[in-house]
């Protein structure tokens, strides 16, 4: 048997018979299902072209994928290693002494790694990596227990709690055999080699001796086992596999033999029943993939209704302009419909990568424009911004409007994301294309080659292109042989409609988009389901010239969306775009884009590996009064913030001045220069006097000084005065997280001044009051000094924090 990315082939009765491997989550015609199904074939489905057929040359994708081959993944290689994330394997095999190290689910980030690693062989040959691959497998290998068991936390320090902590004080057991299980499944596809599926074989097999009808009925806390077990299942043929997979997805939500954990994992109905999105984004999107590969594998048009249900759920209300999903921190998880906050939104990595994974899927299932739209969304965007131009920082969220206060970071101790994302670039060529036996479909722009079989004739693809820069593309057809198929090209949503599916964003109107053949421009041309139909006798030399109109749209949010009300986001082609604060004088958040203000796009090849800007002048509003001072605008691609300078950042722009905060005018306060104790690294000491008003205290949408995490401790900050003032009030806005974060307002608190070299307390005062969603005011006997300070002694197990400190001089009014 000759194992490849492509198709198995058998030698049988001296003939060739075309067995099932489908690559990812692709059926192709004539499935075979299970008995208990019921059905016979399922309706004919896309496939897409194999991994290494597809070639990306582009000067977008391909440097990026290069940086994550050759930056990212030995980086996260080593981190694994240097956080005993490895070594644990060691330690579980008997091989080293030593305590289990890290978070409990500390093995998915290897396996995740070691997929990612699998993908990059299939693309080219390595053998250092494969070394290194075979070389850690080899430790997984000794760590699984006779029975087949494996999992690293339980297996050295708790070995009588295995498959105890589903759910109460779960520990992530089964989403981590899920990710070796695919992982192995993936390897062996990719390289043809058996070291890591028989691991993985092994251990689906014990799972499926403890959980089943007549056995343990509990459901995975963590969506991915379940899409797992259907990958082994397609490069096996196991059919044991895609039953227990099935068993999982129909028994989350059903009350029958476990009891329901809730809405947070997506178990509190039936996955059939369900219409909203809800609970944890990571794992409702995991679960939305298995589910649409189970329907690839058996047609189950139930579990396609329930797929269309909760995809219009997911992008039609609660998706970010970006392709972010999962709105809020506390449970990262999905809120209500519209509710899609910038400053504090979550949109995790995790979850909108496995956006990307269900459009796909979606999109194999039934080709239609609106799922590559969204998969693209997400690519050239919210995944985008999750690792560093450098390849190595990552971000967890992805927010759509900061402070400074919050930055990439080199590591995560939940690694989830920084694992995710090397499995992903790799893949980004089988995201081009689809096919099937007379059709072919172009969904994503990138310049490169594919080789596909249409029909059983070869066929060759060539795209030149500067996408996604500039909409030309230029796609050249080469058959071994003259031959008919429908080629399908991919007419972008954000070039196609005034609005997206449901009316969640819209921009001013769709654009008129050109098509030429060998040189004749079609006149007229139609769309089917978002793609260009054209349909011939292709030979060598055919040649389509395709022009996606790229002019800057300025993009609106539905009305319901509060956050985005009466502001606009810039978006040019599928990127969208955010303003930073190292490109401006004026504090980003303080600006405002003028309704008639041109904009001009430009390419700049000296800017953050080579970006197009987006050029313009919006304006600040100054102090009380209605006078404007004119701002030069530049934008940039929201997935490269944050890669120079720290500092604010936004994606939606005020149009209208009355929308945003006036530049106040200088106090003695906003001039000061300011210390503190103790800050935490994703706030700012700046904050204290930033003349920002907070609308309450625990507001996350501002800048903020924290003291976390120190927790019960003696802090102080301080202002230092550019020349000794006469001051004789104080007033503080306490900032208190307590409903979700662990700062609370002081214990108590004093004002001290600088009397020559030393700190006194000031006389006469008024009541230290700590209230929150006020400024507590504070009055004393007038003391002259170059320096104030405030001390606060923090509640015992708690932290705190201060939003905005002012000061006023005696005798005068202003602050």
């Amino acid at each position: 048997m000759v194992v490849s990315e492509g198709l198995v082939l058998s030698r049988k009765a001296n003939s060739y018979q075309l067995n099932r491997l489908v690559i990812g989550a692709i059926v192709l015609a004539g499935v075979s299902v299970f008995a208990e199904t019921g059905l016979a074939d399922s309706k004919k489905k896309l496939a897409l072209v194999p991994l290494a057929q597809v070639q990306i040359q582009d000067e977008f994708w391909a440097p990026r994928m290069k940086t994550c081959r050759e930056i990212t993944l030995p980086y996260c290689f080593n981190i694994c290693e240097q956080t005993g994330r490895i070594s644990n394997f060691a330690k579980a095999a008997g091989q080293m002494e030593g305590a289990f190290e890290g978070i409990w689910f500390n093995d998915s980030d290897v396996y995740k790694v070691l997929q990612g690693a699998a993908y990059e062989l299939g693309l080219k040959a390595d053998p250092k990596l494969d070394e290194l691959t075979d070389a850690v497998i080899a430790k997984i290998a000794a760590a699984q227990q006779p029975d087949g068991y494996l999992y690293c936390f339980f297996t050295i320090d708790n070995a009588n709690q295995r498959f105890k902590n589903i759910y109460s004080n779960a520990r992530h057991e089964l989403y981590c055999m899920g990710h070796m299980i695919e992982a192995g499944a993936v390897h062996h596809r990719i390289t043809g080699k058996r070291n890591m599926l028989d691991v993985a074989s092994k251990l689906a097999d014990h799972i499926d001796s403890v959980f089943g009808p007549g056995k343990q009925m509990m459901v995975p806390e963590h969506q991915e086992l379940e899409l797992a077990l259907i990958e082994l299942y397609r490069v096996t043929d196991q059919t044991r596999y895609l039953k227990l997979a099935q068993f999982f997805i129909d028994q989350r939500g059903n009350v029958e033999g476990h009891k329901l954990y809730g809405s947070y994992s997506q178990d509190h109905a039936p996955v059939r029943q369900q219409s909203e999105i809800v609970g944890h984004a990571v794992r409702a999107m995991y679960n939305c993939v298995g589910m649409a590969d189970l329907y690839l594998e058996t047609g189950d048009e139930e579990l396609l209704a329930a797929l269309h249900r909760l995809w219009q759920s997911t992008t039609h209300r609660k998706m970010y302009v970006t392709g972010g999903v999962g709105a809020t921190a506390r449970g990262e998880a999905f809120g209500p419909d519209y509710d899609l906050p910038n400053a504090t939104g979550y949109s995790e990595t995790c979850a909108q990568i496995g956006l990307a994974l269900w459009a796909h899927r979606m999109l194999l299932i039934e080709p239609h424009a609106e799922y590559a739209d969204v998969m693209e969304r997400v690519l050239y965007n919210g995944f985008l911004s999750g690792l560093s131009l450098s390849g190595t920082k990552f971000f967890y969220q992805n927010r759509l409007a900061a402070n400074g206060d919050y930055r990439r970071e080199p590591w995560y101790s939940c690694a989830c994301c920084p694992s995710n994302v090397v499995r992903i670039y790799p893949q980004i060529g089988r995201f081009v294309y689809a096919f099937d036996d007379r059709s072919v479909y172009v969904n994503l722009y990138a310049a490169g080659k594919a080789h596909l079989k249409v029909g059983g004739t070869d066929v060759s693809l060539t795209q030149q292109t500067s996408y996604p820069w500039d909409g030309k593309v230029r796609l050249m057809i080469a058959p071994e042989q003259a031959t008919s198929f429908d080629l399908y090209l991919r007419i972008p949503g954000w070039c196609r409609d005034a609005e997206t599916p449901g009316g969640l964003y819209r921009t001013g109107k769709a654009s008129d988009v050109a098509v030429a053949i060998n040189g004749q421009k079609l006149q007229g041309p139609t769309l089917d389901r978002g793609y260009l139909r054209l349909n011939r006798k292709w030979q060598a030399g055919d040649t389509i010239e395709l022009d996606l109109p790229m002019p800057i749209e300025r993009v609106r949010a539905h009305s319901k969306v509060a956050a985005d009300r009466d502001r606009v986001a810039l978006q040019r082609g599928p990127i969208v775009y955010c303003v930073e604060a190292v490109d401006h004088d004026a504090a980003v958040h303080q600006m405002f884009l003028p309704p008639d203000a041109e904009l001009v796009a430009h390419h700049r090849t000296d800017l953050l590996g080579g970006v197009t800007v987006i050029r313009g002048k919006a304006a600040v509003r100054m102090g009380d009064s209605d006078g404007r001072l004119p701002v030069d605008l530049l934008a940039i691609p929201y997935y490269a913030w944050d890669n120079r300078a720290g500092g604010a950042m936004t994606v939606w722009l005020a149009e209208d001045p009355e929308q945003v905060q006036p530049v106040p005018r200088p106090t003695i306060a906003s001039r000061a220069k300011v210390s503190v104790s103790h800050c935490n690294r994703n706030d700012e000491p700046a904050a204290l006097n930033d003349q920002i008003e907070p609308p309450n205290s625990h507001d996350l949408s501002i800048p903020r000084h924290t003291w976390w995490s120190h927790l019960g401790s003696k802090e102080w900050v301080q202002y230092d005065l550019d020349e000794p003032a006469t001051v004789d009030r104080v007033e503080v806005y306490w900032f208190d997280d307590r409903d979700t974060g662990g700062c609370w307002v002081p214990d108590s608190w004093r004002l001290l001044y600088r009397d020559g070299v030393t700190f006194k307390p000031v006389t006469g005062a008024s009541t230290y009051t700590a209230d929150v969603d006020k400024y507590n005011r504070v009055t004393f006997n007038p003391v002259t000094t170059n320096a104030l300070r405030i001390e606060v002694q923090l509640r015992k197990g708690r932290s705190g924090g201060i939003l905005e400190w002012r000061m006023g001089e005696a005798g005068r009014h202003r602050r």
